[in-house]
């Protein structure tokens, strides 16, 4: 099984999958591919990871 997460756009807040062995740790900006935001993980709305688990950036309100 790929183990990919989940990212949801600080923009317009839809989440999409992301391959996790290449882009989760790389420190690159991710490209949101409904509105075409760029922004770093830590930057995301929140991150559903391959397990389920929710994670949210600190400062991000709860939504």
């Amino acid at each position: 099984m790929v183990k990919h997460f989940d990212p949801a756009c600080p923009k317009c807040e839809k989440k999409f999958h992301v391959h996790h062995e290449d882009l989760r740790h790389a420190g690159i900006k991710l490209l949101c591919p409904y509105c075409g935001e760029q922004f770093h993980v830590d930057e995301a709305a929140s991150v559903v990871e391959h397990d389920g688990t929710l994670w949210r950036p600190s400062g991000t309100p709860s939504r």
